[in-house]
Protein backbone atom coordinates (compact mmCIF):
# COMPACT_ATOMS: atom_id res chain seq x y z
CA UNK A 1 0.00 0.00 0.00
CA UNK A 2 1.51 3.36 -0.99
CA UNK A 3 0.82 6.64 0.81
CA UNK A 4 -2.81 6.26 1.80
CA UNK A 5 -5.87 8.48 2.10
CA UNK A 6 -7.64 9.62 5.22
CA UNK A 7 -10.51 7.27 4.47
CA UNK A 8 -8.13 4.31 4.24
CA UNK A 9 -6.74 5.28 7.66
CA UNK A 10 -10.23 5.44 9.21
CA UNK A 11 -11.17 2.07 7.72
CA UNK A 12 -8.00 0.58 9.15
CA UNK A 13 -8.92 1.88 12.62
CA UNK A 14 -12.32 0.20 12.39
CA UNK A 15 -10.69 -3.13 11.58
CA UNK A 16 -7.92 -2.73 14.14
CA UNK A 17 -10.12 -2.58 17.28
CA UNK A 18 -7.50 -2.25 20.06
CA UNK A 19 -8.52 -2.82 23.69
CA UNK A 20 -9.21 0.74 24.88
CA UNK A 21 -10.85 1.84 28.12
CA UNK A 22 -12.18 5.38 28.53
CA UNK A 23 -14.04 6.51 31.65
CA UNK A 24 -14.44 2.91 32.77
CA UNK A 25 -15.96 1.85 29.44
CA UNK A 26 -14.51 -0.53 26.88
CA UNK A 27 -14.60 1.29 23.53
CA UNK A 28 -15.45 -1.29 20.85
CA UNK A 29 -15.01 1.09 17.90
CA UNK A 30 -12.83 4.17 18.42
CA UNK A 31 -14.13 5.74 15.20
CA UNK A 32 -17.62 5.87 16.72
CA UNK A 33 -16.53 7.38 20.05
CA UNK A 34 -17.31 11.14 20.10
CA UNK A 35 -14.14 12.04 22.03
CA UNK A 36 -11.96 10.49 19.32
CA UNK A 37 -13.86 11.56 16.21
CA UNK A 38 -12.35 15.01 15.73
CA UNK A 39 -8.74 13.91 16.41
CA UNK A 40 -9.32 11.09 13.90
CA UNK A 41 -10.59 13.66 11.41
CA UNK A 42 -7.46 15.75 11.96
CA UNK A 43 -5.28 12.70 11.33
CA UNK A 44 -7.27 11.84 8.22
CA UNK A 45 -6.65 15.35 6.92
CA UNK A 46 -2.91 14.79 7.29
CA UNK A 47 -3.15 11.57 5.28
CA UNK A 48 -5.22 13.31 2.61
CA UNK A 49 -2.67 16.12 2.34
CA UNK A 50 -0.04 13.72 1.02
CA UNK A 51 -2.32 12.86 -1.92
CA UNK A 52 -3.24 16.48 -2.64
CA UNK A 53 -1.55 17.73 -5.87
CA UNK A 54 -0.61 20.92 -4.02
CA UNK A 55 1.50 18.99 -1.49
CA UNK A 56 2.30 15.50 -2.75
CA UNK A 57 5.68 16.40 -4.26
CA UNK A 58 6.79 17.58 -0.81
CA UNK A 59 4.98 14.98 1.26
CA UNK A 60 5.90 11.84 -0.70
CA UNK A 61 8.84 10.21 -2.47
CA UNK A 62 9.20 6.96 -4.45
CA UNK A 63 9.52 3.88 -2.25
CA UNK A 64 12.92 2.18 -2.61
CA UNK A 65 11.03 -1.14 -2.59
CA UNK A 66 8.11 -0.53 -4.95
CA UNK A 67 8.54 2.87 -6.57
CA UNK A 68 5.10 3.84 -5.24
CA UNK A 69 4.80 7.16 -3.35
CA UNK A 70 5.41 6.89 0.42
CA UNK A 71 5.59 9.54 3.13
CA UNK A 72 8.63 11.81 3.04
CA UNK A 73 8.94 11.35 6.80
CA UNK A 74 10.49 7.93 6.00
CA UNK A 75 13.04 9.40 3.59
CA UNK A 76 16.68 8.69 4.45
CA UNK A 77 18.40 11.89 3.26
CA UNK A 78 21.32 11.03 0.99
CA UNK A 79 21.72 14.62 -0.25
CA UNK A 80 21.30 18.10 1.16
CA UNK A 81 18.24 18.43 -1.08
CA UNK A 82 16.69 15.40 0.61
CA UNK A 83 17.17 17.10 3.97
CA UNK A 84 15.45 20.24 2.69
CA UNK A 85 12.55 18.14 1.45
CA UNK A 86 12.18 16.48 4.85
CA UNK A 87 12.20 19.88 6.54
CA UNK A 88 9.48 21.20 4.24
CA UNK A 89 7.44 18.07 4.85
CA UNK A 90 7.69 18.28 8.65
CA UNK A 91 6.95 22.01 8.73
CA UNK A 92 3.95 21.63 6.43
CA UNK A 93 2.44 18.95 8.63
CA UNK A 94 3.07 21.00 11.77
CA UNK A 95 1.50 24.09 10.21
CA UNK A 96 -1.63 22.07 9.49
CA UNK A 97 -2.34 21.93 13.24
CA UNK A 98 -0.29 24.96 14.39
CA UNK A 99 2.07 22.60 16.23
CA UNK A 100 -0.63 21.31 18.58
CA UNK A 101 -0.32 17.68 17.45
CA UNK A 102 2.99 16.57 18.91
CA UNK A 103 2.40 12.93 18.06
CA UNK A 104 1.13 13.20 14.50
CA UNK A 105 2.24 10.26 12.29
CA UNK A 106 5.39 11.95 10.97
CA UNK A 107 7.00 11.92 14.43
CA UNK A 108 6.97 8.14 14.78
CA UNK A 109 7.72 7.69 11.09
CA UNK A 110 11.05 9.40 11.68
CA UNK A 111 11.45 7.52 14.95
CA UNK A 112 11.41 4.10 13.24
CA UNK A 113 13.55 5.47 10.42
CA UNK A 114 16.13 6.04 13.14
CA UNK A 115 15.78 2.38 14.17
CA UNK A 116 16.56 1.38 10.60
CA UNK A 117 19.64 3.61 10.55
CA UNK A 118 20.84 1.97 13.78
CA UNK A 119 20.30 -1.58 12.52
CA UNK A 120 23.97 -2.47 12.93
CA UNK A 121 23.77 -1.52 16.62
CA UNK A 122 20.74 -3.72 17.21
CA UNK A 123 22.61 -6.52 15.40
CA UNK A 124 25.20 -6.77 18.18
CA UNK A 125 23.04 -9.42 19.85
CA UNK A 126 22.55 -11.23 16.54
CA UNK A 127 22.10 -10.32 12.90
CA UNK A 128 18.37 -11.02 12.99
CA UNK A 129 17.73 -8.10 15.36
CA UNK A 130 19.32 -5.63 12.97
CA UNK A 131 17.36 -7.17 10.11
CA UNK A 132 14.20 -6.80 12.19
CA UNK A 133 14.86 -3.06 12.65
CA UNK A 134 15.04 -2.52 8.90
CA UNK A 135 12.15 -4.87 8.18
CA UNK A 136 9.93 -3.09 10.71
CA UNK A 137 10.80 0.31 9.24
CA UNK A 138 9.90 -0.96 5.79
CA UNK A 139 6.65 -2.49 7.08
CA UNK A 140 5.53 0.81 8.63
CA UNK A 141 6.66 2.76 5.56
CA UNK A 142 4.97 0.57 2.96
CA UNK A 143 1.68 0.36 4.90
CA UNK A 144 1.73 4.05 5.93
CA UNK A 145 0.88 3.12 9.52
CA UNK A 146 0.19 5.45 12.43
CA UNK A 147 2.31 4.62 15.51
CA UNK A 148 2.48 5.60 19.14
CA UNK A 149 5.36 4.81 21.45
CA UNK A 150 5.85 3.62 25.02
CA UNK A 151 9.12 4.81 26.55
CA UNK A 152 8.70 5.58 30.23
CA UNK A 153 8.20 3.36 33.26
CA UNK A 154 5.23 4.14 35.55
CA UNK A 155 5.91 6.60 38.38
CA UNK A 156 5.68 4.06 41.19
CA UNK A 157 8.98 4.35 43.07
CA UNK A 158 11.57 6.22 41.07
CA UNK A 159 14.22 5.83 43.75
CA UNK A 160 14.47 2.19 42.66
CA UNK A 161 15.35 0.48 39.41
CA UNK A 162 12.83 -1.72 37.62
CA UNK A 163 14.29 -4.88 39.15
CA UNK A 164 14.08 -3.36 42.64
CA UNK A 165 10.34 -2.64 42.53
CA UNK A 166 8.18 -4.60 44.97
CA UNK A 167 6.78 -6.55 42.02
CA UNK A 168 9.27 -7.39 39.26
CA UNK A 169 6.60 -6.77 36.62
CA UNK A 170 5.30 -3.36 37.63
CA UNK A 171 7.57 -2.08 34.85
CA UNK A 172 7.38 -3.77 31.48
CA UNK A 173 9.80 -6.66 31.44
CA UNK A 174 10.60 -9.97 29.83
CA UNK A 175 8.94 -12.99 31.46
CA UNK A 176 10.30 -15.77 29.29
CA UNK A 177 10.97 -16.72 25.71
CA UNK A 178 9.23 -19.25 23.50
CA UNK A 179 9.80 -20.58 20.02
CA UNK A 180 7.45 -17.86 18.75
CA UNK A 181 8.95 -14.91 20.58
CA UNK A 182 9.13 -13.44 24.07
CA UNK A 183 6.40 -12.98 26.66
CA UNK A 184 6.34 -9.54 28.28
CA UNK A 185 4.42 -8.26 31.29
CA UNK A 186 4.02 -4.92 33.05
CA UNK A 187 3.09 -1.34 32.20
CA UNK A 188 4.47 1.62 30.28
CA UNK A 189 3.55 5.26 30.01
CA UNK A 190 2.74 7.40 28.11
CA UNK A 191 0.94 6.29 24.95
CA UNK A 192 -0.10 9.57 23.38
CA UNK A 193 -2.76 9.03 20.69
CA UNK A 194 -2.64 5.25 21.31
CA UNK A 195 -6.40 4.62 20.82
CA UNK A 196 -6.30 5.96 17.26
CA UNK A 197 -2.98 4.44 16.23
CA UNK A 198 -2.25 1.05 14.68
CA UNK A 199 1.14 0.09 16.10
CA UNK A 200 3.04 0.70 19.34
CA UNK A 201 6.83 0.98 19.47
CA UNK A 202 8.51 0.20 22.79
CA UNK A 203 12.01 1.25 23.88
CA UNK A 204 13.45 2.29 27.27
CA UNK A 205 14.04 6.02 27.33
CA UNK A 206 17.03 7.40 29.17
CA UNK A 207 18.96 4.18 29.43
CA UNK A 208 18.85 1.04 31.52
CA UNK A 209 20.66 0.73 34.89
CA UNK A 210 22.88 -2.26 35.65
CA UNK A 211 20.88 -5.33 36.61
CA UNK A 212 17.86 -4.36 34.52
CA UNK A 213 18.59 -6.32 31.35
CA UNK A 214 15.12 -7.91 31.44
CA UNK A 215 13.62 -4.42 31.02
CA UNK A 216 15.82 -3.51 28.07
CA UNK A 217 13.18 -4.25 25.46
CA UNK A 218 12.82 -2.77 22.00
CA UNK A 219 10.01 -3.96 19.76
CA UNK A 220 7.01 -2.91 17.69
CA UNK A 221 3.61 -4.64 17.68
CA UNK A 222 0.03 -3.85 16.59
CA UNK A 223 -2.05 -1.95 19.14
CA UNK A 224 -4.66 -4.71 18.80
CA UNK A 225 -2.23 -7.41 20.01
CA UNK A 226 -3.96 -9.79 22.49
CA UNK A 227 -3.13 -8.94 26.10
CA UNK A 228 -2.39 -5.26 25.39
CA UNK A 229 -4.76 -2.80 27.05
CA UNK A 230 -4.82 1.00 26.89
CA UNK A 231 -6.35 2.99 29.77
CA UNK A 232 -7.12 6.59 28.79
CA UNK A 233 -6.83 9.63 31.01
CA UNK A 234 -9.85 11.88 31.45
CA UNK A 235 -10.48 13.96 28.37
CA UNK A 236 -9.42 17.62 28.45
CA UNK A 237 -11.88 18.42 25.67
CA UNK A 238 -15.27 16.88 26.50
CA UNK A 239 -17.78 17.07 23.63
CA UNK A 240 -19.86 18.67 22.36
CA UNK A 241 -17.43 21.41 21.36
CA UNK A 242 -18.16 23.79 18.53
CA UNK A 243 -15.38 25.00 16.27
CA UNK A 244 -16.28 28.61 17.11
CA UNK A 245 -16.21 28.26 20.91
CA UNK A 246 -13.25 25.85 21.01
CA UNK A 247 -11.26 26.24 17.78
CA UNK A 248 -8.26 24.14 18.90
CA UNK A 249 -9.52 21.73 21.55
CA UNK A 250 -12.49 20.74 19.39
CA UNK A 251 -10.06 19.20 16.87
CA UNK A 252 -6.65 18.51 18.33
CA UNK A 253 -6.87 16.69 21.66
CA UNK A 254 -4.12 14.07 21.93
CA UNK A 255 -5.34 11.35 24.26
CA UNK A 256 -2.70 9.90 26.60
CA UNK A 257 -2.83 6.33 27.88
CA UNK A 258 -1.29 3.79 30.20
CA UNK A 259 -0.35 0.62 28.34
CA UNK A 260 -0.75 -2.63 30.25
CA UNK A 261 0.96 -5.71 28.79
CA UNK A 262 -0.63 -8.79 30.31
CA UNK A 263 1.66 -11.63 29.18
CA UNK A 264 1.81 -10.32 25.63
CA UNK A 265 3.58 -12.42 23.01
CA UNK A 266 6.03 -10.37 20.93
CA UNK A 267 7.02 -12.34 17.80
CA UNK A 268 10.73 -12.74 17.09
CA UNK A 269 10.50 -10.80 13.85
CA UNK A 270 9.18 -7.74 15.75
CA UNK A 271 12.04 -7.61 18.28
CA UNK A 272 15.13 -5.40 18.12
CA UNK A 273 16.34 -5.97 21.71
CA UNK A 274 14.96 -9.01 23.56
CA UNK A 275 15.70 -8.39 27.25
CA UNK A 276 18.22 -11.22 27.53
CA UNK A 277 21.58 -10.87 29.29
CA UNK A 278 23.54 -7.95 27.85
CA UNK A 279 20.47 -6.16 26.47
CA UNK A 280 21.02 -3.16 28.71
CA UNK A 281 24.44 -2.57 27.18
CA UNK A 282 22.91 -2.60 23.69
CA UNK A 283 20.21 -0.09 24.58
CA UNK A 284 22.69 2.16 26.36
CA UNK A 285 25.03 2.13 23.36
CA UNK A 286 22.52 3.07 20.67
CA UNK A 287 23.76 6.66 20.62
CA UNK A 288 22.14 9.92 19.58
CA UNK A 289 23.60 10.76 16.18
CA UNK A 290 20.47 9.92 14.17
CA UNK A 291 18.33 11.79 16.68
CA UNK A 292 19.36 14.90 14.76
CA UNK A 293 16.81 13.99 12.09
CA UNK A 294 14.08 13.57 14.70
CA UNK A 295 15.04 17.02 16.01
CA UNK A 296 14.02 18.46 12.63
CA UNK A 297 10.48 17.16 13.18
CA UNK A 298 10.22 18.30 16.79
CA UNK A 299 11.70 21.72 15.99
CA UNK A 300 9.30 22.18 13.08
CA UNK A 301 6.40 21.56 15.44
CA UNK A 302 7.70 23.96 18.05
CA UNK A 303 8.50 26.68 15.53
CA UNK A 304 4.98 26.40 14.18
CA UNK A 305 3.62 26.94 17.69
CA UNK A 306 5.82 29.97 18.30
CA UNK A 307 4.72 31.50 15.00
CA UNK A 308 1.08 30.85 15.92
CA UNK A 309 1.44 32.48 19.34
CA UNK A 310 3.16 35.54 17.89
CA UNK A 311 0.33 36.04 15.41
CA UNK A 312 -2.27 35.41 18.10
CA UNK A 313 -0.76 37.89 20.57
CA UNK A 314 -0.50 40.64 17.96
CA UNK A 315 -4.07 40.07 16.77
CA UNK A 316 -5.40 40.15 20.36
CA UNK A 317 -3.53 43.39 21.09
CA UNK A 318 -4.67 44.98 17.84
CA UNK A 319 -8.32 43.94 18.31
CA UNK A 320 -8.64 45.96 21.51
CA UNK A 321 -6.40 48.88 20.49
CA UNK A 322 -3.47 48.40 22.86
CA UNK A 323 -0.59 48.11 20.37
CA UNK A 324 0.36 51.75 20.94
CA UNK A 325 1.38 51.18 24.56
CA UNK A 326 5.11 50.81 25.17
CA UNK A 327 4.86 47.84 27.54
CA UNK A 328 2.68 45.98 25.03
CA UNK A 329 5.12 46.67 22.21
CA UNK A 330 7.95 45.41 24.44
CA UNK A 331 6.11 42.13 25.08
CA UNK A 332 5.28 41.64 21.42
CA UNK A 333 8.87 42.43 20.48
CA UNK A 334 10.07 39.87 23.00
CA UNK A 335 7.90 37.21 21.38
CA UNK A 336 9.03 38.11 17.87
CA UNK A 337 12.69 38.04 18.86
CA UNK A 338 12.33 34.55 20.34
CA UNK A 339 10.55 33.42 17.19
CA UNK A 340 13.22 34.84 14.89
CA UNK A 341 16.02 33.20 16.89
CA UNK A 342 14.11 29.92 16.57
CA UNK A 343 13.77 30.43 12.82
CA UNK A 344 17.48 31.15 12.49
CA UNK A 345 18.36 27.95 14.38
CA UNK A 346 15.81 25.86 12.47
CA UNK A 347 16.90 26.92 9.00
CA UNK A 348 20.52 27.55 9.96
CA UNK A 349 21.08 23.96 11.10
CA UNK A 350 20.08 22.91 7.61
CA UNK A 351 22.56 25.35 6.06
CA UNK A 352 25.28 23.74 8.21
CA UNK A 353 24.18 20.22 7.28
CA UNK A 354 26.83 17.51 7.27
CA UNK A 355 27.13 14.07 5.74
CA UNK A 356 27.80 11.21 8.15
CA UNK A 357 30.30 8.50 7.17
CA UNK A 358 27.43 6.23 6.07
CA UNK A 359 26.21 8.85 3.58
CA UNK A 360 23.24 10.11 5.59
CA UNK A 361 22.83 13.89 5.78
CA UNK A 362 21.91 15.43 9.13
CA UNK A 363 21.47 19.05 10.29
CA UNK A 364 24.72 20.56 11.51
CA UNK A 365 25.67 21.61 15.01
CA UNK A 366 23.80 21.24 18.33
CA UNK A 367 21.48 24.19 17.66
CA UNK A 368 18.26 22.23 17.17
CA UNK A 369 18.83 20.35 20.38
CA UNK A 370 19.59 23.58 22.24
CA UNK A 371 16.41 25.15 20.84
CA UNK A 372 14.43 22.12 21.94
CA UNK A 373 15.80 22.39 25.48
CA UNK A 374 14.60 26.00 25.72
CA UNK A 375 11.16 25.55 24.24
CA UNK A 376 9.45 24.75 27.54
CA UNK A 377 10.48 28.08 29.04
CA UNK A 378 9.77 30.02 25.86
CA UNK A 379 6.35 28.40 25.46
CA UNK A 380 5.41 29.22 29.07
CA UNK A 381 6.44 32.83 28.52
CA UNK A 382 4.39 33.10 25.33
CA UNK A 383 1.33 31.77 27.16
CA UNK A 384 1.91 34.28 29.97
CA UNK A 385 2.13 37.19 27.53
CA UNK A 386 -1.08 36.26 25.71
CA UNK A 387 -2.86 35.90 29.07
CA UNK A 388 -1.55 39.32 30.14
CA UNK A 389 -2.66 41.03 26.94
CA UNK A 390 -6.11 39.44 26.96
CA UNK A 391 -6.58 39.99 30.70
CA UNK A 392 -10.26 40.09 31.67
CA UNK A 393 -11.26 39.90 28.03
CA UNK A 394 -11.27 36.11 28.36
CA UNK A 395 -14.37 36.43 30.56
CA UNK A 396 -16.01 38.95 28.26
CA UNK A 397 -16.76 36.57 25.43
CA UNK A 398 -20.32 35.31 24.89
CA UNK A 399 -20.83 31.93 23.27
CA UNK A 400 -21.76 31.03 19.72
CA UNK A 401 -25.29 30.34 20.99
CA UNK A 402 -25.50 33.89 22.35
CA UNK A 403 -24.55 35.26 18.95
CA UNK A 404 -27.46 33.33 17.51
CA UNK A 405 -29.98 34.92 19.85
CA UNK A 406 -32.07 37.62 18.15
CA UNK A 407 -32.87 39.16 21.53
CA UNK A 408 -29.32 39.78 22.77
CA UNK A 409 -27.31 39.91 19.55
CA UNK A 410 -27.77 43.72 19.21
CA UNK A 411 -26.32 44.20 22.71
CA UNK A 412 -23.38 41.94 21.88
CA UNK A 413 -22.68 43.77 18.62
CA UNK A 414 -22.71 47.10 20.46
CA UNK A 415 -20.89 46.32 23.70
CA UNK A 416 -18.59 43.35 22.97
CA UNK A 417 -16.90 44.64 19.83
CA UNK A 418 -13.26 45.64 19.62
CA UNK A 419 -11.69 48.84 18.36
CA UNK A 420 -13.19 50.56 15.32
CA UNK A 421 -13.34 48.05 12.49
CA UNK A 422 -13.33 44.93 14.69
CA UNK A 423 -16.82 43.46 14.91
CA UNK A 424 -18.03 41.73 18.06
CA UNK A 425 -18.11 38.29 16.42
CA UNK A 426 -14.51 38.65 15.23
CA UNK A 427 -13.28 39.85 18.63
CA UNK A 428 -15.11 37.05 20.45
CA UNK A 429 -13.74 34.38 18.10
CA UNK A 430 -10.21 35.70 18.58
CA UNK A 431 -10.44 35.70 22.37
CA UNK A 432 -11.93 32.21 22.37
CA UNK A 433 -8.96 31.03 20.34
CA UNK A 434 -6.61 32.69 22.84
CA UNK A 435 -8.39 31.05 25.78
CA UNK A 436 -8.32 27.65 24.09
CA UNK A 437 -4.55 28.03 23.61
CA UNK A 438 -3.71 29.38 27.09
CA UNK A 439 -6.46 28.78 29.64
CA UNK A 440 -8.52 25.69 28.85
CA UNK A 441 -7.72 22.24 30.26
CA UNK A 442 -6.54 21.50 26.73
CA UNK A 443 -4.06 24.37 27.03
CA UNK A 444 -2.80 23.24 30.44
CA UNK A 445 -2.17 19.74 29.13
CA UNK A 446 -0.33 21.24 26.15
CA UNK A 447 1.90 23.38 28.36
CA UNK A 448 2.83 20.38 30.49
CA UNK A 449 3.37 18.29 27.38
CA UNK A 450 5.74 20.84 25.84
CA UNK A 451 7.73 21.07 29.06
CA UNK A 452 8.18 17.30 29.39
CA UNK A 453 8.05 16.43 25.69
CA UNK A 454 11.38 14.59 25.77
CA UNK A 455 11.68 13.79 29.46
CA UNK A 456 12.97 15.63 32.50
CA UNK A 457 14.18 19.05 31.24
CA UNK A 458 16.70 19.36 34.09
CA UNK A 459 18.43 16.08 33.25
CA UNK A 460 18.27 16.82 29.54
CA UNK A 461 19.82 20.26 29.94
CA UNK A 462 22.48 18.93 32.30
CA UNK A 463 23.27 16.24 29.73
CA UNK A 464 23.69 18.93 27.08
CA UNK A 465 26.31 20.58 29.27
CA UNK A 466 28.19 17.39 30.14
CA UNK A 467 28.50 16.33 26.50
CA UNK A 468 29.23 19.73 25.00
CA UNK A 469 32.65 20.32 23.42
CA UNK A 470 33.94 22.96 25.83
CA UNK A 471 37.54 23.16 24.56
CA UNK A 472 37.09 26.11 22.12
CA UNK A 473 35.36 28.18 24.81
CA UNK A 474 38.07 27.39 27.35
CA UNK A 475 40.69 28.44 24.81
CA UNK A 476 39.04 31.83 24.48
CA UNK A 477 39.26 32.32 28.23
CA UNK A 478 42.92 31.26 28.14
CA UNK A 479 43.61 33.98 25.55
CA UNK A 480 41.87 36.54 27.74
CA UNK A 481 44.15 35.48 30.61
CA UNK A 482 47.17 36.17 28.41
CA UNK A 483 48.22 32.54 28.18
CA UNK A 484 48.03 32.35 24.41
CA UNK A 485 49.88 35.54 23.48
CA UNK A 486 51.64 35.23 20.16
CA UNK A 487 49.42 32.37 19.01
CA UNK A 488 47.07 33.00 16.06
CA UNK A 489 43.43 33.73 16.83
CA UNK A 490 41.24 30.95 15.43
CA UNK A 491 39.37 31.94 12.28
CA UNK A 492 35.71 30.91 12.24
CA UNK A 493 35.20 27.98 9.86
CA UNK A 494 33.44 28.27 6.52
CA UNK A 495 31.06 25.52 7.64
CA UNK A 496 30.68 25.46 11.43
CA UNK A 497 28.32 22.47 11.57
CA UNK A 498 30.38 19.77 13.24
CA UNK A 499 29.48 16.14 12.67
CA UNK A 500 27.51 14.56 15.49
CA UNK A 501 29.83 11.99 17.03
CA UNK A 502 28.61 8.51 17.78
CA UNK A 503 29.28 7.83 21.45
CA UNK A 504 28.85 4.10 22.04
CA UNK A 505 29.66 4.41 25.73
CA UNK A 506 27.02 7.06 26.39
CA UNK A 507 24.38 5.80 28.76
CA UNK A 508 20.88 6.49 27.57
CA UNK A 509 18.87 6.10 24.39
CA UNK A 510 18.99 9.81 23.63
CA UNK A 511 22.57 10.20 24.78
CA UNK A 512 21.52 12.90 27.20
CA UNK A 513 21.34 11.44 30.71
CA UNK A 514 24.44 11.37 32.87
CA UNK A 515 25.09 7.97 34.47
CA UNK A 516 25.07 9.58 37.92
CA UNK A 517 21.46 10.69 37.43
CA UNK A 518 20.20 7.11 37.10
CA UNK A 519 19.42 4.82 40.07
CA UNK A 520 22.20 2.45 41.05
CA UNK A 521 21.46 -1.23 41.33
CA UNK A 522 21.21 -2.88 44.73
CA UNK A 523 24.75 -4.27 44.68
CA UNK A 524 26.21 -0.83 43.91
CA UNK A 525 24.34 0.66 46.87
CA UNK A 526 25.88 -1.84 49.20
Amino acid sequence: MPARSGQAYVESLKKNAPCVYLGGRRIPDVTAEPIFQEPIRAMAEQYDMQLDPAYRDIMTYPSPSTGEPVSTSFLVPRTREDLVKKRKHFKLRADHNFGFLGRAPDFMNQFVTGWHLMADRFARAGARFGENATRYYEHVREHDLFLTHMLINPQIDRSKTSAQQEDPFLHLGRVRETSEGIIVRGAKMLGTMAPITEEVAVIPFGGVPPGDDAYALVFGIPTATPGLTFICRETVAPPPRSRFDHPLSSRFEEMDCIAVFDDVLVPWDRIMVDGSAGSGDIVNALGADFGALLNVQTSARMLSQLEFFCGLAMKVADAIGITGFLHVQEKLGEMLSHMEVARAVFYGSEAMAQQLPNGVWVPGGPGLRAFHLQTGKIYSRFVEIVQTLAAGGFFYAPSEADLGSAEIRPYIDRYVRGRAGVAAEDRIALFKLAWDATGESFAQRMAQYVRFYSGDPIRLTAGFYTQYDKAPLFEMVERALGRRDGEPIPVSPDNPGALIPYQPDTRGMAGTYAATSLPANRDERK
